[in-house]
């Protein structure tokens, strides 16, 4: 009776799992882009921000911002597809005495103003939002699972500290460059045409006017594929 009883358990578990599979795979293969296929996808997310300088030599605190916008994708075959998008994306950070730095370049050392702001304990978040163009390579692992790599091109829309765009006549975007580079890689997952994306943003232009530095971002966006 026992024996017979683990069977039917054994049973029931094979049958289970068998269902499980049969339906992750229906699920994935409802998931993939056709090959020669054109798809719309506006997506919305957070991003994670944090920044270094040389001169510096130390990497501000991170802060959280959003992304929004949209990305066409045209697969070329079964497996590769290729992004082009357009998004409205916060590079924020988050550190008192990187602003301190970046006062310092603009008006010069030993201002006991600029000391003050670079001592302040309080942290100044900045909120950097650019327009990005990102052309990505996707290449399907399994139906419906997507490792991703490309370019991204990033031009500053704004850029605030603590909400201002100005403090004691200092210009927050004039310690920006206009436009940098990033790469872009990651992954996604594709369900039912909701597709859940973690994508790591490394600028490999210069960011400041003033000094060699790099943003390090990370985003997390769920879009539906048309």
């Amino acid at each position: 009776m026992i024996e017979l009883g683990t069977k039917k358990i054994r049973n029931m578990i094979k049958r289970f799992f068998a269902f499980v599979l049969a339906a992750t795979m229906a699920i994935s293969a409802s998931a993939q882009p056709e090959a020669g296929s054109l798809t719309w996808q506006p997506n919305v997310g957070i991003t994670y921000t944090t920044a270094t300088l040389d001169d510096y030599k130390g990497t501000a605190d991170g802060a959280v911002g959003l992304t929004a916008g949209v990305e066409a994708m045209y697969m070329l075959n079964e497996k590769l597809g290729i992004t082009l998008g357009l998004n409205y994306t916060g590079y924020n950070i988050n550190d008192d005495v990187f602003f301190g730095r970046y006062h310092s370049l603009f008006y010069g050392y030993g201002n006991s103003e600029v000391d003050e702001r670079a001592l302040d304990p309080s942290p100044e978040k900045a909120s950097n939002y650019y327009f990005n163009i990102p052309v990505i390579g996707n290449y399907y692992v399994i139906p419906g699972l997507a490792v991703k790599a490309g370019v991204t091109f990033n031009v500053l829309s704004t850029a605030k500290v603590r909400g201002k765009t100005e403090i004691d006549d200092f210009k927050i975007r004039d310690v920006y460059k206009s436009t940098f580079i990033s790469l872009p890689f990651g992954a996604s997952y594709e369900i039912k045409n909701f597709v859940f994306d973690a994508r790591y943003n490394l600028s490999v232009t210069d960011i400041c006017e003033y000094d060699e530095g790099t943003f390090h971002s990370f985003a997390l966006t769920v879009g539906y594929r048309f």
